[in-house]
């Protein structure tokens, strides 16, 4: 790596840094060069994020352009950016795929126009867009060999992820003009967009908050099935990522519900738990995989 990829992985890691806590200490667990290229496809993920939430008077221009530039990269020809230097030897580095990166941005462009959802089916692709792609992108990084199990329970943490941010940031949307919530299942449950305003009390949420928690433990349970095939690196990391993410939507349930009083967070000694836990856990399998091997050796 040379002197100008090195110091763009740096600025990566700072966007990283800046912005997620959880993720930051979830991929660090990877060797360097593993690390480094997550932290290019978060700052990639980061700035299409924000063109929309923090400047959507001029995103649909900036998305335009962000695509065009991504293009380029692709071709070569990458601008003279931080955020492109490291994404473009990432793409040099590893076997990726740039269908997610595109699938991505068409998520953050729908945001700009889309800001309520009629089915269930409707937010699913929705929560592939902006997260299952993210699993994805991520997929060719931590695995030297990626099967389609691997490749669906990939997409299916990151929609568990997405459907977890839904859910804790129900106010937030709400005040700027989106709704995530399928209108089919709030009329199921009897709760509309008036009732936001009631908070935790207001008739329906609570057994709609607790589906729309089911189905996203269902999808962490699947999420985190085949962690198995991955490499003991990735699957620290994808592990800890994910069983993080999965404790926000744990305290939200611990709460009942009440995400509308503050902001749901993880606390650092909860996430330091989680992690030394993982740790625990992949040490005690490597100690048993040794001595059923050695146990073979003796036998024969």
């Amino acid at each position: 790596m040379n002197l100008n990829q090195s110091a763009a992985y740096a600025v990566c890691e700072g966007v990283v840094r800046r912005h997620s806590s959880s993720f930051y200490r979830a991929f660090s667990l990877l060797p360097a060069h593993k690390r480094n290229a997550v932290w290019a496809v978060y700052a990639f993920c980061r700035t299409a994020d924000d063109l929309v939430d923090l400047r959507p008077d001029t995103a649909c221009e900036e998305l335009a352009t962000f695509e065009e530039a991504f293009r380029r990269m692709l071709a070569g020809a990458a601008d003279d950016h931080p955020h492109w230097i490291a994404l473009a030897d990432v793409f040099a580095s590893f076997p990726m795929d740039p269908e997610p990166f595109f699938g991505m941005i068409a998520g953050q462009r729908q945001d700009l126009t889309k800001v309520r959802y009629d089915s269930m089916e409707e937010l699913e692709h929705y929560c592939y867009l902006v997260a299952g792609t993210v699993g994805e992108m991520l997929l060719p990084i931590l695995a030297p060999s990626v099967t389609d199990e691997m490749r669906r329970t990939a997409v299916q943490l990151g929609a568990a992820m997405q459907l977890t941010n839904i859910l804790r940031d129900v106010r937030e949307d709400y005040e700027r003009g989106r709704v995530y919530l399928p209108r089919t299942l709030m009329q199921r449950f009897g709760y509309s967009v008036s009732d936001m305003s009631q908070g935790v009390h207001a008739p329906g949420w609570r057994p709609l908050f607790r589906h729309l928690a089911d189905l996203a433990e269902t999808k962490y349970r699947e999420g985190l099935s085949a962690m198995a095939y991955y490499p003991r690196d990735g699957r620290l990391a994808l592990g800890a990522a994910g069983s993080i993410y999965r404790q926000i939507l744990m305290e939200c349930r611990d709460r009942h519900g009440d995400v509308f009083s503050g902001r749901v967070v993880v606390s650092n000694m909860k996430k330091a738990s989680i992690m030394l836990s993982l740790l625990v856990q992949a040490s005690t399998w490597r100690r048993r995989r040794a001595a059923v091997a050695g146990e073979r050796r003796l036998t024969w």
